[in-house]
């Protein structure tokens, strides 16, 4: 009998806590996945000293893995706390923030002006936050200073984007993904804030941010999905999405809001939508993972 996808998302993500790898030598912050050479190395260990955060399931950061609005916020949130800050939280419009943890760091963000959501009554807490618009979130968590001279960067096409980006690159917060290129709307990853929320409090001499490596804590995930019926290359592709299924059942689990049918349908979205699989197998896939 084909083993049923939904039934064993919880126990994916069950057992990926309790089999997670330990530290190999050479790994910082107590995460598998961050080796000690590494550009974000540094990052991610102050990160996980601070209380910034504590990965994203025991032993692994997923520095690769795209960081969503929620996220992001709920970093910057403790990053107010690291510095002093005691923030003020009146409540928020939105009624989309369903996790429990992140209601007070949206509250905060919003009362301090750092956010005002996607609508009136919408933050989009699951949404990937971009680049750019993260340059805008810390460009307003640091109080909005003007900058002196403009980016050099030609792919920042967004108005509200122009001073937060000029600002990080005149404070050496970014030096972009090329010289002439910022990469304002692609989704940026949980090794690319860190690296940022280091420099600016830590100002020193960067180095480029890199390209993205292998994620060597997506290989229970893609060894389950090979399991269910999938190719090598199909679950390569499409174990990042399985991934963060997991982690969102987690979530719910933990605040007793959790539902699998809409991550489900998103994350199989997902697959097909990313060119996981081709379409003469995209109704056995769907099969395999529904």
């Amino acid at each position: 009998m084909r083993p049923d996808f939904r039934t064993l998302t919880a126990a994916l993500a069950l057992t990926t806590t309790i089999l997670a790898p330990a530290a190999p030598i050479g790994a910082a912050g107590g995460f598998s996945d961050v080796e000690a050479d590494r550009w974000y190395t540094a990052p991610i260990s102050w990160m996980a000293a601070e209380g910034i955060t504590t990965g994203t399931e025991p032993g692994c950061f997923s520095p690769h893995a795209a960081v969503s609005r929620g996220q992001i916020v709920t970093f910057l949130y403790r990053l107010a706390h690291t510095e002093g800050v005691l923030p003020v939280t009146d409540g928020h419009p939105f009624d989309d923030v369903v996790r429990a943890y992140q209601h007070e760091p949206v509250a905060w963000a919003y009362s301090a002006g750092i956010t005002t959501g996607t609508s009136a009554t919408t933050f989009a807490p699951d949404v990937d936050v971009t680049r750019g618009d993260f340059a805008v979130l810390l460009w307003r968590y640091a109080g909005g200073p003007q900058p002196l001279t403009d980016h050099p960067f030609t792919d920042v096409y967004r108005g509200y984007q122009q001073a937060a980006v000029s600002w990080m690159a005149e404070n050496g917060i970014t030096t972009g993904t090329s010289p002439t290129t910022f990469s304002a709307e692609n989704s940026m990853t949980r090794a690319e804030a860190a690296t940022f929320l280091y420099r600016f409090v830590t100002p020193t001499d960067v180095a480029p941010e890199a390209p993205v490596e292998s994620d060597h804590c997506l290989q229970w995930y893609r060894d389950f999905l090979v399991g269910l019926g999938l190719t090598a290359d199909e679950a390569a592709c499409a174990a990042p999405h399985v991934a963060d299924l997991g982690r969102v059942y987690l979530a719910g689990v933990a605040h007793d809001t959790h539902t699998i049918s809409d991550p489900l349908f998103e994350a199989i979205a997902d697959v097909v939508n990313a060119g996981c699989v081709p379409p003469d197998r995209y109704a056995a896939v769907i099969s395999i993972l529904w």
